[in-house]
């Protein structure tokens, strides 16, 4: 008989040893220790209240981190990580647990329930259907690596006012900012990221960017990472705000980095920017969301 306790309930040790035997064999390592398990609850906002870990006969055998926030006037939730050990699938465990996540869900007053799956993963998918979640988009994980010889923007990017840095918070006041893409692209989730704004001849804002720049411990710069780059969508040239931008993040493409863009959404202009300036697919999700009414 499967027991489902609210992670606040279990220890750090059980916690782990569920995500870890959950995700072993994943299409990429998932493995934690104890610190890394909490930095990512934190970082990403997720929650021990609304997270959940499943037991049978005592053993942590499966958990769901959950995470809840106001997007646009609506709570939001998003599975940051559904996980069920090799050997107790098929049991219904993984359903039982996004059941139970549903019902916390609901009693928080939830609008929007949100998560993203392998795109190979046709059984996750499968399950999250029938628990009533729907594809709305494709995601999808892009990188550019290396010293490129010459700048692939060559068009002019002295068009557009850029704003840089700004603070980080200010991009929830524009109205086109994209509250509803994926969790791990919001600017909360992003710790340590900076921000910047294009804006037009009279000052307006037009297009935003975050992002953030790794370092090694040596002190050098090895990744830039890109959560989200959008432009005004009631602006024509979006495509060139959104070039102008990203000039002003990667500068001429000279150094040795790489850089990388999580869970772009293939339906978004900025995808179709990134694609021309040669960044390649690493990894493909599906967008997931199921309405609630409390």
């Amino acid at each position: 008989m499967v027991e489902i306790k609210r992670l606040k309930e279990c220890t750090l040790d059980e916690a782990v040893q569920a995500w870890n035997t959950g995700f072993e064999g994943y299409y990429f390592t998932m493995t934690m220790n104890a610190d890394a398990f909490t930095t990512r609850l934190v970082n990403e906002g997720l929650s021990t209240e609304h997270s959940i870990v499943a037991f049978m006969d005592g053993v942590p055998v499966g958990l769901v981190k959950s995470g809840i926030r106001e997007v646009d006037g609506k709570k939001v939730a998003w599975n940051g990580g559904t996980g069920v050990a090799s050997s107790y699938r098929r049991h219904g465990i993984g359903k039982a647990l996004i059941e139970r996540s549903l019902e916390i869900y609901q009693e928080e007053g939830v609008d929007i329930a949100t998560l993203e799956a392998i795109q190979e993963n046709e059984k996750a998918i499968a399950l999250y259907e029938q628990c009533g979640y729907s594809i709305v988009d494709h995601l999808e994980y892009l990188e550019l690596k290396g010293s490129l010889s010459a700048s692939p923007i060559t068009t002019s990017t002295g068009l557009y006012t850029l704003q840089n840095p700004v603070y980080i918070h200010e991009l929830d006041r524009l109205s086109f900012y994209q509250g509803m893409n994926p969790w791990q692209t919001h600017w909360q989730s992003a710790k340590g990221s900076q921000a910047l704004m294009a804006l037009d001849e009279n000052g307006k804002a037009i297009g935003y960017a975050n992002y953030r720049k790794a370092f090694s411990k040596e002190g050098d710069h090895t990744h830039t990472i890109v959560y989200q780059c959008e432009a005004d969508p009631e602006q024509k040239d979006a495509d060139s705000i959104i070039t102008s931008m990203l000039a002003e993040i990667f500068g001429d493409f000279s150094e040795d980095i790489t850089r990388l863009v999580p869970n772009s959404p293939v339906s978004a202009t900025s995808y179709a920017v990134y694609k021309g300036l040669g960044f390649q697919t690493t990894v493909k999700q599906v967008f997931m969301m199921k309405e609630l009414f409390s």
